[in-house]
């Protein structure tokens, strides 16, 4: 059976667009890589000697406007992702974008504007974690009704020193933001509201967020966002539900987890999702194929963007702030 391809651009060749270089050249004949893009010269060759026929741009924008493609990916710096998904979306172009969506809530909800304008869903956001196998378990499970409602959803994401060098501010804007997409995506809605706390070693070596967030219909979320010399790579999720609870597997713990000092590998958050990611493309990648999307939304990733300004307005105001929506899911 013949195969017509999804033609690709890949903009921004760092890390993480890289893998997703070497994760569609894995799913051809599905995908071509027609186009790459960086304004960073040496990653635009090394991505273009990976895939010889495709055109290369330093530009990202002449990128989106000049190649024969029918679907972006975007992994460039957070603050570039609005004018480029914007980009995409007046060319009609499907785009998946690493998160976050931007870095501005009133960012995003332009482009959940611009995007109902144009008449149909073409964004989609890289909360990859909805397709890794543990979580959909979580959602699977949770939608069955086998424990119930959800009381409370307790997330944990800890960081090694060694690999990341965030603040408590950052620990938010970053870290945070796959927790809270989790959070609404296992109990399908929005959040009314959220607190949030800090705390530090006296060096500053470690640093702790724990974010307290409610949703519209009461359910209680409890995310636990850290860094410091003492912590190893940690994800973790746990359900109390009216019937029962569920939770994430534990990973085996290795010998260092025993260790004064427990470290670990730089790569060791891509090791953990590298399957999550694979899987996130190939279903992104098959949905554009037919015409569709099937992951985060925009509308995803500016509700995301709302609670993430919310948390940082309690953190500097010592008091739960409202999240306030100024649009409703389509």
């Amino acid at each position: 059976m013949n195969v017509t391809p999804v033609r690709l651009a890949l903009i921004g060749l760092g890390n993480m667009g890289t893998a997703h270089l070497e994760y569609f050249r894995d799913l051809q004949p599905q995908a071509r890589i027609c186009a790459v893009a960086d304004s960073h010269v040496p990653f635009a060759e090394r991505a273009a000697a990976k895939v010889p026929a495709a055109a290369v741009f330093h530009d990202p924008l002449e990128c989106v406007n000049d190649a024969d493609v029918d679907a972006v990916v975007v992994a460039t710096a957070d603050e570039t992702h609005h004018e480029i998904v914007r980009a995409c979306i007046e060319r009609g172009l499907f785009v998946l974008c690493e998160k976050p969506l931007t870095t501005t809530a009133q960012q995003s909800r332009e482009l959940v504007e611009a995007e109902r304008a144009a008449g149909r869903p073409l964004v989609q956001v890289g909360h990859m974690r909805r397709f890794d196998t543990d979580y959909l378990d979580l959602h699977r499970r949770l939608r069955s009704g086998e424990v119930g409602e959800p009381v409370l959803i307790s997330q944990r994401h800890h960081n090694p020193l060694a690999v990341i060098n965030f603040d408590e501010t950052e620990l938010i804007t970053s870290s945070a933001s796959h927790d809270i997409d989790v959070f609404r995506w296992l109990g399908g809605e929005d959040v009314r509201d959220v607190s949030a706390l800090t705390t530090a070693s006296s060096d500053g070596s470690t640093v702790i967020v724990v974010l307290t967030l409610t949703s519209r219909s009461g359910v209680v979320g409890v995310m636990e966002l850290g860094r410091g010399p003492g912590l190893r790579y940690d994800i973790g999720c746990e359900l109390v539900c009216s019937s029962g609870t569920l939770g994430l597997p534990h990973p085996v713990d290795d010998a260092s987890a025993n260790s004064v000092v427990a470290q670990s590998k730089p790569g060791a958050w891509m090791e953990r999702f590298q399957r999550a990611y694979r899987d996130q493309d190939a279903a992104w990648l098959a949905s554009v194929a037919g015409g569709s999307t099937n992951g985060p939304t925009a509308y995803d990733g500016y509700a995301t963007n709302v609670v993430i300004d919310a948390a940082l307005a309690a953190l500097s105001s010592g008091r739960t702030q409202p999240v306030s929506l100024e649009i409703d899911r389509a």
